[in-house]
């Protein structure tokens, strides 16, 4: 009798498998790909009219390369929110984050290596002021190291909830609160197999 009660009180506690979504995509903020499409635009005009003209102290060919270039970023950062290229996504085997730009390969963790979700604190790598965060901690060993960290990188808080994965508000759009919420019903529903 206990242990059907045990049994009844662990399957009310786990959310079912029903009421999630399939998938969840976490986009970055729209902030910050504004500015990457404001910044790659003014430079595109800013090489165009350097290299049309004799403005410039270098040779013009120089110019038409740069202008190419930021031409290329600026397409790039065009077409991101209209692929609506996530910076996280979480399905029924786990979750993949693009750590390096949406057209590179993701890190992928599945269900059974995510240990927790929560949220923290983080900085900037330069910055004072810590921030609420996204965070993932990890189960990783010597078949499953962690990613390797970029310099742009938020780091955690020294007291704060451990993360080897973090993201604040600064990088990712919504609710923190809610992505946290969501993602920790998903691990906790397709951690273990189905009965």
């Amino acid at each position: 009798m206990v242990r059907a009660g045990l049994l009844a009180v662990t399957q009310l506690s786990q959310p079912k498998r029903a009421d999630l979504p399939r998938a969840v995509r976490i986009m970055p903020s729209r902030f910050v790909l504004r500015v990457g499409l404001a910044a790659s635009l003014t430079s595109t005009f800013a090489f165009f009219w350097l290299a049309r003209g004799t403005h410039g102290w270098l040779p013009a060919p120089l110019y038409w390369t740069a202008f190419g270039l930021s031409a290329l970023a600026a397409i790039g950062c065009a077409l991101r929110p209209l692929l609506q290229l996530p910076l996280i996504e979480a399905s029924e085997v786990g979750i993949a984050v693009w750590l390096h730009g949406p057209y590179r390969r993701p890190f992928f963790a599945p269900w059974s290596r995510v240990r927790a979700i929560r949220l923290t604190r983080v900085r900037s790598a330069g910055g004072v002021a810590a921030r609420d965060a996204l965070g993932i901690e990890l189960n990783h060993d010597d078949r499953f190291p962690l990613p390797a960290r970029s310099a742009r990188d938020e780091l955690p808080v020294e007291g704060a909830a451990h993360a080897d994965l973090a993201w604040s508000s600064r990088s990712i759009s919504g609710d923190l609160r809610r992505w946290e919420a969501v993602l920790r019903r998903m691990k906790s529903a397709y951690a273990e197999p189905p009965n």
